[in-house]
């Protein structure tokens, strides 16, 4: 009898088993089966949503603007290279005052961005309203726009008078009018304030010390040149609702002061806004104008606002700044009063002293082996 291996062959009319042992056509899977093919299903079908899902939050992430700022280490810039003098002998200093920049989100960010700050100790996500004040990106520009052109007269003058000259004032010009405020619908960005109550602008040292003079609630007089044409412009004043002068009269305006410079300096720092480099100005033109060297020949980077008397005002992004200071290579960094903490916390090795005016900040700069400045003449 012969014998082979496998199973025998079918019989006429039967189909060959399958050795997979999977069911045939018409056979019927049984419970468990079902269940698996069922589950099998379901998978594939929550797969398929969540990976949906997930495109759809990638998407947003990228495409969603979020209401934050952004704010990253900019450039620490030489002042000197910015500063045109003319008109009267200059001094080439060996060390460089630095003046810093912060960058700053353009429009709002994405979540990738907004995440990348968050995960950056060198970069940071502040919420818009605490940046922009309710002012949109394109106004909070050109207002800094108008800041940058009030540091630079300001520190033109501060640095020209502490050097003997006299700098006189022409004319105020109105930079910024507060909505609401009693100048709201009077004055007019651009308007000339030639004279308060009768008294030329060239004979006051400060427009607001004149509106201070009297009472929250008495009128002020200005003279205004506005498109060709001299007004005559009465403001209510109202009481200062906070800051420095709270309680005293207020016009609710911000000015940018015009003096008659008896020396020629031109300031020019392209696109950057802002008030924040007018110390760096003010000890820039200081060291052109004067023999020595008043940083010893170091690179000294510098922040802070400069008024009228020689106060020295606090700003914002000094933990940037001092990232960008440090990788400028500057040994000192010079910050407003109040403001040391926070750029120590980003400023490596390089030495961080603080100041609260002109004096203070001469002072620093002769402890690190600056030369004094000369007295006027």
């Amino acid at each position: 009898m012969t014998t082979t291996d496998g199973p025998p062959p079918p019989r006429e009319g039967e189909a060959p088993p399958d050795p997979a042992g999977e069911p045939q056509p018409g056979d019927e899977p049984d419970g468990h089966t079902r269940l698996l093919r069922s589950r099998k299903r379901a998978w594939i079908i929550f797969g398929s949503a969540l990976a949906s899902l997930i495109g759809l939050i990638i998407i947003a992430a990228a495409v969603v603007p979020l209401p934050y700022v952004i704010l990253s280490p900019g450039r620490a810039t030489a002042v000197d290279g910015v500063v045109m003098i003319e008109g009267t002998e200059t001094f080439d200093p060996d060390g460089e005052v630095l003046f810093l920049t912060v960058s700053v989100s353009d429009r709002r960010p994405n979540a990738f961005r907004v995440l990348n700050g968050w995960l950056d100790d060198d970069i940071a996500v502040e919420p818009e309203d605490e940046i922009l004040g309710g002012l949109s990106r394109a106004e909070e520009r050109r207002i800094n726009v108008i800041l940058m052109n009030e540091s630079q007269v300001v520190a033109k003058k501060v640095a020209l008078e502490r050097l003997g000259y006299t700098v006189p004032a022409e004319a105020f010009e109105v930079g910024v009018v507060e909505p609401g405020s009693p100048a709201d619908g009077t004055l007019e960005v651009g308007d000339e304030i030639v004279a308060v109550d009768g008294t030329p602008a060239v004979e006051l040292v400060d427009l607001g010390d004149a509106v201070r003079a009297r009472a929250p609630g008495d009128p002020a007089t200005l003279t205004v040149e506005r498109d060709d044409e001299t007004l005559e412009v009465v403001v209510v004043t109202r009481a200062a609702p906070d800051g420095a002068f709270e309680g005293q009269a207020q016009l609710g305006v911000s000015t940018i002061s015009r003096f008659a410079f008896p020396v020629d300096i031109e300031i020019d720092t392209g696109r950057v806004g802002g008030p924040s480099a007018g110390l760096a100005f003010t000890l820039t033109i200081l060291d052109v104008l004067s023999t020595g060297e008043l940083t010893g020949g170091k690179d000294v980077a510098v922040t802070g606002t400069i008024d009228i008397e020689g106060n020295v005002g606090r700003v914002g992004g000094v933990e940037q700044k001092a990232v960008a200071a440090r990788q400028a290579g500057a040994e000192l960094f010079l910050v407003p009063d109040g403001e040391g903490d926070e750029a120590r916390s980003h400023a490596g090795d390089m030495e961080v002293v603080e100041v609260s005016n002109l004096d203070e900040a001469l002072a620093a700069l002769m402890d690190a082996g600056g030369d004094p400045l000369p007295a006027p003449v």
